[in-house]
């Protein structure tokens, strides 16, 4: 998955400030972001498995221990009042002997007596649908007076903002939240999803109700309500929410314990056959799983050939959408142009559904990769996939565009890119094929035992992405005695030794290299050789504005892949033409005076002949690079 996460996330995750984590990049206990202030989400995992192994560290006074840091939790909770009480409640739990259980479910009793929905002197008994699950849930303790009472002193206005939510995340161990890839969801971005009263509607992720109190109507019938979660506590806390949210203690929504990708090992059979008029959900984005729990998925889902959490959950989901039906999912925006999720964009836009892609930026706290609200309208025929941009601008896809192999979407395309794109990939090209070598960068596995900021006898320069501009690598910061076997990734070492292209794999727009001197490469940046087409050429083309604009405007990622690349047109040029940029090249990068913006020039000429790319063209894509 295209994500980036911020270090302020790698602050929460490991329950230590801030000011720590900093110290621990300047110390090199953990490497420095990969992009600005954010890794990539393989390198984060890393960090995290880690310093959790790290007990000592972990468990040291000044950073507490990962197993009693909290954090507070308090997104959606609107005003400075709210969020004081919030905290005071947090501090009093912590203060306590009682667990996470019970102390949800002693905030549970305080919520509703402030509700009025239960009085001041509760017994178990069952009277309501709402005192059954709480005569139940407290029936597991001895001292139950103790959970029932004991925040009798907090007073709770019902706001409907779940802030019994709230204060489970915040009282939950940081170790039991992550991996999950769970994200909270922000109401507002729930405003244009409207659910007609009389429809059936399904959360299969509701953790504790939060989008379905922002989508759905008081006027609507409860037991119209259907929500799933694999998180039983969270599960309790939903039906409480709905009970607050309807004012009703007898309500009768259909809540159960299941999960949209397995169920005690097997397919959820029970529940396959029941459809729904409305889908609305934000499943988990790169959950963790076991090499077995993977393999399992595989075999369950092959028509997909991943075992991406989002993925999965789509396609389970769009099987129990009614005929006619809506399906609103939030999803990253690599979903729409990364090659692994190709198959379940195959399934969905070669069907006949109206859908519409809502562009969201950076909506999720603490996660830098963009997202999307995708929009399925079953049984509909149309031509066209339709956009709205985090701008609130409007405009349409053709669905033809959408075509195979891959299947990508240029959602941050509008009409005007997309004329120009498919004007180019019109024109007769070529691709890099199957003949021709991509590998990544060295993952060291330890970037302190294995890199210096010092050069001495025996190492040699490496290189990381940031170390690049286009078609120079800069001085480097970073130097090693290259030892292949010592490492946790290393590519063949005849492919660095090996004339080749070196290219920034952090990056919103294409930076390469033409390296002729055996450099070395660290992870942030990768490299690929050409078989058959000329090594100059494609450097030359790929440092254009006119190929960073077609990568930013058809996959729109802060990661370059190799699928990327595969996918760019190469123009059949003749030989004189590859001859007259080889001179070129050779010319401007072997004297002292690099003149980039010459060549440049010349390069971009040959580029809008080879694809015919009119004046006008070329202006409106350079000013619309950056």
């Amino acid at each position: 998955m295209d994500t980036l996460v911020s270090k302020e996330a790698l602050s929460e995750k490991l329950g230590v400030s801030l000011a720590t984590v900093n110290n621990w990049i300047k110390t090199r206990v953990i490497p420095q972001p990969d992009c600005g202030n954010f890794y990539t989400l393989s390198i984060f995992e890393n960090i995290l498995d880690k310093v959790k192994s790290d007990s000592k560290r972990l468990n040291s006074r000044a950073n507490r221990t990962l197993l009693k840091k909290k954090n507070l939790h308090s997104q959606g909770i609107a005003d400075k009042d709210r969020k004081e009480l919030l905290a005071k409640i947090v501090n009093a739990f912590e203060k306590s002997d009682l667990s996470i259980d019970e102390g949800v479910q002693a905030f549970s009793f305080a919520v509703l007596r402030s509700a009025n929905l239960i009085d001041e002197k509760w017994q178990k008994n069952t009277n309501s649908e709402l005192d059954k699950l709480l005569s139940q849930w407290i029936k597991n303790y001895v001292d139950q007076d103790r959970i029932i009472n004991f925040f009798m002193d907090y007073k709770i206005p019902n706001r409907n903002d779940d802030i019994l939510g709230a204060f489970y995340q915040s009282i939950l161990n940081i170790s039991q939240k992550s991996g999950s890839g769970s994200f909270y969801t922000p109401p507002e971005l729930l405003n244009d999803i409207k659910i007609p009263d009389t429809a059936t509607v399904l959360d299969p992720c509701c953790g504790s109700g939060n989008i379905l109190l922002n989508i759905l109507s008081q006027k609507r019938d409860p037991e119209k309500i259907h929500a799933r979660d694999i998180d039983e506590t969270a599960l309790k806390i939903c039906f409480i929410n709905l009970a607050l949210f309807f004012n009703n203690k007898d309500i009768k929504p259909h809540i159960s314990k299941q999960d949209i990708l397995i169920d005690s090992g097997d397919l959820l059979a029970a529940h396959k056959d029941t459809s729904f008029d409305y889908i609305v959900t934000n499943p988990p984005w790169g959950g963790k799983f076991s090499p077995k729990q993977k393999e399992r998925l595989l075999k369950l889902y092959p028509e997909l050939e991943t075992t991406e959490t989002f993925s999965i959950s789509l396609h389970n989901a769009l099987k129990m959408l009614k005929k006619n039906g809506e399906l609103y999912f939030f999803l990253p925006f690599s979903f729409l142009n990364v090659a692994g999720h190709r198959k379940i964009r195959s399934l969905i836009f070669n069907r006949d559904k109206k859908i519409s892609i809502t562009l969201l930026g950076n909506a999720f706290k603490g996660v830098l990769s963009e997202s999307i609200l995708l929009h399925v309208k079953s049984n509909s025929v149309e031509k066209n996939v339709y956009i709205k941009s985090t701008h609130g601008g409007k405009y349409c896809l053709p669905l033809e565009s959408i075509a195979p192999p891959d299947y990508i979407v240029s959602a941050a395309s509008n009409s005007e890119d997309m004329r120009i794109i498919t004007r180019i990939y019109s024109t007769k090209h070529t691709t890099l094929g199957k003949d021709d070598i991509f590998a990544l960068g060295i993952v060291t596995g330890n970037n302190e035992k294995h890199l210096s900021r010092i050069q001495t006898e025996k190492m040699e320069a490496i290189y990381r992405g940031q170390d690049m501009e286009k078609y120079f690598f800069l001085e480097p910061k970073y130097f090693m005695v290259f030892q292949p076997g010592l490492y946790q990734q290393a590519a063949p070492v005849a492919y660095f030794r090996q004339k080749k292209i070196a290219y920034r794999f952090i990056s919103d727009r294409l930076v390469c290299v033409l390296d002729t001197h055996s450099s070395l490469l660290l992870n942030s940046a990768n490299l690929f050789i050409s078989k058959n087409y000329p090594m100059e050429t494609i450097v030359a083309l790929f440092n254009s504005d006119i190929y960073s604009f077609m990568f930013m405007k058809k996959y729109h990622s802060r990661k370059v892949l190799k699928s990327h690349l595969q996918n760019l047109p190469l123009p059949l040029l003749p030989e004189t033409i590859h001859h007259q940029i080889n001179d070129l090249y050779t010319k401007t990068f072997t004297i002292k005076e690099k003149n980039i913006p010459e060549f440049q020039k010349e390069i971009d000429r040959i580029i809008c002949e080879a694809f015919l790319i009119e004046g006008t063209e070329y202006n409106y894509i350079k000013e619309n690079l950056y």
